[in-house]
């Protein structure tokens, strides 16, 4: 899920004990501040669930700021070649693999004493690269994408994409399903995740799952207030 109301530490263990694995924390569209994101992300590892942002764009100086402070992991909008994943995963991870900076301290791993390259090293593992795909040029490219060394996950952006495809909104278009079925192809051909957001309805997301797109966004805590909500209310007014 991704946060757009809470500003608590407190919002990761409460995450983790509704049955979720992962938070999106989001610099692209969200207006969180970069304080108060790292302090999500902290308090996500030591609830036991995974903090992943989204950055705003492909440079790498966000990227190393977000990693440098407490994300397991990017997930990159807009990506459309195989050229600009290949240029965010050497941004993601240490030589020799990346040219990721090198930071003066690693809150991920906790305060222990390590040298830089055991937790280069650590990182490099651990570190998730996820590149969404929200075009007609990503969809042609799933493959070559997913071809990319330290590129993890195909992430489908279903909103983007649907106005991309000329559809807005039209999340069971066969379009769609087609270009779905398209990335989880191309992602478990070269042994890479594949997963989407963006889809509301709990049937067609069940069956967007079915095609193996196992990484779901399943909204915003905004979304989430509002339909509880609004069935409570619904419920005690009749």
């Amino acid at each position: 899920m991704s946060l757009r109301l809470a500003r608590t530490t407190d919002m990761p263990a409460i995450a983790r004990d509704a049955g979720y694995n992962w938070l999106f924390l989001d610099l692209e569209h969200g207006t969180m501040s970069f304080d108060t994101l790292s302090q999500m992300a902290l308090a996500s590892i030591e609830a036991g669930i995974c903090p992943l942002v989204r950055v705003p764009g492909h440079d790498a100086a966000p990227i190393n700021r977000a990693l440098s402070n407490g994300a397991m992991g990017v997930i990159a909008p807009h990506v459309d070649t195989p050229e600009q994943a290949a240029a965010i995963a050497r941004a993601s991870r240490f030589a020799p693999i990346g040219e990721r900076s090198v930071p003066g301290a690693f809150p991920a791993l906790g305060y222990e004493p390590r040298t830089f390259d055991e937790a280069a090293a650590i990182l490099n593992r651990e570190t998730i690269v996820v590149v969404m795909i929200e075009s007609e040029l990503a969809i042609a490219n799933a493959d070559a994408i997913a071809a990319v060394d330290g590129v993890d996950c195909l992430f489908v952006g279903c909103s983007d994409l649907t106005f991309e495809l000329g559809i807005p909104a039209q999340y069971d278009h066969p379009r769609m399903l087609e270009s779905l079925e398209a990335v989880a192809a191309a992602a478990h051909k070269h042994g890479k995740a594949a997963g989407f957001g963006g889809v509301g309805d709990d049937a067609l997301a069940a069956k967007y799952l079915g095609l193996g797109l196992n990484l779901v966004l399943a909204g915003n805590d905004l979304a989430l207030v509002l339909r509880g909500a609004r069935a409570r209310a619904a419920a005690l007014t009749g």
